[in-house]
């Protein structure tokens, strides 16, 4: 396989700016980065589609994914998604943040399988984006991810595998996706130091550069840059991580 298209996720940009005010300015300073695709929430500019749209173009960015908690209503997401021109829903929360019941991971998955189907129906894409807590011991002794992949039906959704989470979850994220690259084809490219202080990519502790090493060899629709906060300015932090993607080859 080929190595995947790139976006960034507009999260570093949250806590310094308000999105939907000054998106004009947000995405050009992704496409300054060199970014040619971006991922957003799925309210994005929902009342004002057609506006976001124009700046879309403005910018000449692509949409690589909605990403949110379990849509209520998947029509109103699907009606973003047509007009965004995107395939991918991301989804996360599954079992409530560092829940403990498998019954509600259980119930949750299942209703994140719900959505792929229906989805799938219209030729869109459903994964679910995991954190570190899906990992941990649930009531029945089991981890929550084995919850998940035990009642995620791979016909209607599969992994958006975020490697910094997998790796604050105690696992190898290049080991993981290996093991899981039939149920894989999104992936989140995050990095961090100490105790989950996000960092740029490439100036951390995730063995990113062995994850891009190994993606050629999975399925991989996209990767995303992700970067929940930011010491300095957004802006500079995403023309860090793209220009350390290029240096490994994206």
């Amino acid at each position: 396989m080929s190595t995947p298209a790139l976006a960034a996720q507009l999260i570093v940009f949250s806590q310094q700016t308000q999105l939907e005010t000054q998106m004009d300015e947000v995405l050009g300073a992704v496409h300054s980065a060199g970014f040619s695709a971006i991922e957003c929430g799925t309210n994005t500019f929902e009342n004002d589609p057609q506006a976001f749209i124009a700046l879309l173009r403005k910018h000449n960015l692509r949409v690589s994914a909605l990403h949110g908690g379990i849509p209520e209503k998947p029509e109103q997401v699907m009606r973003l998604m047509d007009l965004y021109g995107t395939q991918d829903l991301c989804i996360s929360g599954v079992g409530g943040w560092e829940g403990k019941q498998a019954a509600k991971y259980a119930a949750d998955t299942q209703a994140v399988s719900t959505v792929g189907r229906v989805l799938a129906q219209r030729g869109f894409h459903t994964h679910y984006h995991n954190h570190a807590y899906e990992f941990a011991k649930l009531d029945n002794g089991q981890s929550g991810m084995e919850v998940i992949l035990t009642n995620l039906d791979p016909q209607a959704a599969d992994l958006c595998v975020d490697v910094a989470w997998v790796h604050i979850g105690g696992q190898n994220p290049v080991e993981f996706l290996k093991q899981h690259k039939s149920r894989t084809s999104y992936i989140h490219l995050k990095d961090y130091t100490g105790d989950r202080h996000w960092v740029e990519l490439g100036s951390g502790l995730v063995p990113l550069a062995a994850v891009v090493a190994a993606l050629p060899e999975l399925d991989i629709r996209w990767a995303v840059y992700e970067q929940d906060t930011s010491d300095i300015q957004a802006a500079k932090s995403c023309a860090l991580s793209y220009a350390y993607l290029q240096g490994l080859g994206f």
